[in-house]
């Protein structure tokens, strides 16, 4: 009984903001989200598709921001800008594809309808290191490419 009553105080307390996202931690982008529904695999497959859109929003953003600082930076222009930003977005698109379920929750409702909470995480310095190293492959862009200057830009970019 003490446990179903944490699982539905927590349930209540993710209700208020239906959202959880930690841009801000050190190791990992993480989110939460939950979704209702009939069936405990419906409301699941819901939490995952509402969790890794908002996984790919906070990656995306960051990669986005990231790569258009260095590129600002670093003078880079014309076709290989635009080619830096391709690398960087395929490069974050695949590494989400790798996001892991971190935590899982399933609360039954009133009248056989469950909420499933869903966290999804993805590994900070993984997500770097995959960027750099699929940068430094592509021949266009390893001549002009300075891992010392994007990882900097990386962690300044918050």
């Amino acid at each position: 009984m003490q446990n179903r009553l944490i699982v539905l105080v927590i349930a209540a307390i993710m209700s208020f903001g239906s959202v959880f996202a930690s841009n801000d931690s050190t190791k990992y982008f993480e989110c939460t989200q939950s979704a209702t529904a009939p069936s405990v695999a419906m409301a699941k497959q819901k939490a995952l598709l509402h969790a890794r859109n908002l996984l790919a929003t906070m990656v995306n953003g960051k990669v986005k921001n990231v790569s258009q600082s260095y590129i600002s930076n670093n003078s880079l222009t014309g076709d290989t800008a635009d080619e830096f930003m391709t690398e960087t977005k395929t490069t974050a698109s695949i590494l989400l594809k790798g996001a892991e379920v971190a935590d899982e929750s399933v609360v039954m409702e009133k009248k056989n309808r469950y909420t499933v909470y869903v966290t999804l995480k993805l590994d900070k310095k993984k997500t770097l290191d995959s960027l750099c190293k699929n940068i430094s492959e592509n021949k266009s862009l390893s001549n002009s490419f300075d891992k010392g200057k994007f990882t900097e830009e990386w962690n300044r970019n918050k």
